[in-house]
């Protein structure tokens, strides 16, 4: 069986698209509606007793399996009883609910029912495809099964894995995927600890921005002395914030200065003109704090003058990592600096979100010590994929067919 997804702004152009590739006797196992119009699953070589037998229970008593919305409306009259529609056999689905008899007050359950359903189909789709890749292709299903592993996003897995040359050899089933997987990693290998110059660290609340700080200034104190530096604390918000960062700016002898306001922070920025290095700790702010985009545009009017970085944690779902750079990145930013690697069970999510937003990471972080547990991005790539492979020593995930079905199926192809 030969399955494939298609996708164009109407059921016509999909079908046209199906007839031409598959020809008329291709089978239609789902369709749906999505951003980008309709997404219709299409299948040759259709062996419907090994359908019936992944979807198990889902038989009714005439032998005739429950079929997805589509599939159900079409209801012509050449359908025959226990047969899957062919492609010729299905018309435009704009008025499908209504042409199979639903409406009224229980057209919103019956569309959910029908909804439920697609999706229950689709899933066992998926867990034919992967026992088919799995059959077929061992090695494959077993590189994409060690990058699932140490959470790495099903769309980056399977990039990877396209791209690589066949693998032969068990012993390079780590080995290739996980060397492409560095490579894949954007970083940037920032001088601003020889150059100095004004930085901002930006992100949620609770990343580390204000440790981080006083790294890069002990990083840099270290090198050059500290006459040249100067801290400055923008965050009016979390109570403490200044004293906090005063007290790391006590051991290397810096001092610290304090900025409520974007027309205070031009001035100061003025003010410390002749400083070499200034580093500007600003507040946290959730990625869907409505305040966030009038509070970047804030800074942003400084943007001539400063470099902005924003930081990230390591332990973050990889969900809330595409949303803050997405939502940060309203404010031009240099790289990040991501933080916390020792508390994330796996880091294969800061690794998916940092490839998939093309957005280059300068600086890692893996502790609290102060000058200690902080390395620069551009030359520790391969050292950022060995500790993802070091986190399966405590935590090995439960990966299942039905979960690599799933996710590493299904969510690959809505990415396609």
């Amino acid at each position: 069986m030969k399955i494939k997804r298609y996708l164009d702004k109407d059921m016509r152009r999909v079908l046209r698209q199906v007839r031409e590739e598959q020809g008329p006797d291709a089978v239609i196992l789902s369709n749906r509606r999505v951003e980008q119009g309709i997404e219709v699953i299409a299948a040759i070589d259709y062996d419907e007793a090994l359908m019936r037998h992944a979807i198990g229970g889902n038989a009714n008593a005439s032998g005739v399996f429950d079929a997805p919305a589509a599939i159900i409306a079409a209801n012509l009259p050449s359908q025959v009883p226990g047969r899957t529609p062919a492609v010729d056999d299905l018309a435009d689905d704009d008025d499908v609910i209504d042409r199979a008899g639903f409406g009224g007050a229980g057209s919103r359950s019956v569309k959910d029912e029908l909804s439920s359903l697609r999706g229950m189909l689709e899933t066992q789709m998926a867990g034919l495809i992967w026992k088919d890749t799995a059959e077929k292709s061992p090695l494959r299903a077993q590189m994409l099964r060690n990058l699932a592993r140490l959470g790495v996003a099903a769309d980056i897995a399977n990039s990877i894995v396209d791209q690589l040359e066949p693998v032969d050899d068990v012993r390079r089933l780590w080995h290739a995927p996980l060397m492409s997987l560095a490579k894949m990693v954007p970083v940037h290998d920032d001088a601003l600890l020889q150059r100095g110059g004004v930085i901002a660290l930006l992100g949620p609340t609770g990343v580390g921005k204000t440790t981080t700080i006083a790294k890069l200034a002990a990083r840099y104190a270290m090198r050059n002395g500290d006459d040249g530096i100067a801290l400055v604390s923008a965050d009016v918000y979390r109570i403490g914030a200044r004293e906090h960062l005063t007290a790391f700016a006590n051991i290397i002898g810096a001092k610290v200065y304090s900025a409520s306001s974007p027309e205070e922070l031009s001035a100061l920025l003025t003010e410390l003109g002749s400083k070499r290095l200034v580093l500007i700790d600003t507040e946290g702010r959730s990625p869907r704090d409505r305040e966030l985009a009038k509070s970047l545009a804030a800074y942003g009017s400084n943007q001539d003058r400063v470099k902005f970085y924003l930081t990230l944690s390591a332990a973050s779902q990889e969900a809330v990592l595409d949303e803050a750079i997405r939502e940060f990145r309203k404010v031009p930013l240099e790289g990040c600096i991501v933080t916390k690697l020792d508390e994330a069970a796996q880091l294969g999510s800061v690794v998916s979100a940092l490839i998939r937003n093309d957005l280059p990471a300068c600086w890692f972080s893996d502790g609290q010590q102060i000058p200690d547990d902080l390395y620069p991005a551009a030359r520790k790539r391969m050292w950022l994929i060995n500790q993802a492979v070091a986190c399966l020593e405590h935590h090995e995930p439960v990966l299942d067919d039905r979960f690599m079905a799933t996710e590493y199926v299904q969510r690959a192809a809505a990415h396609a």
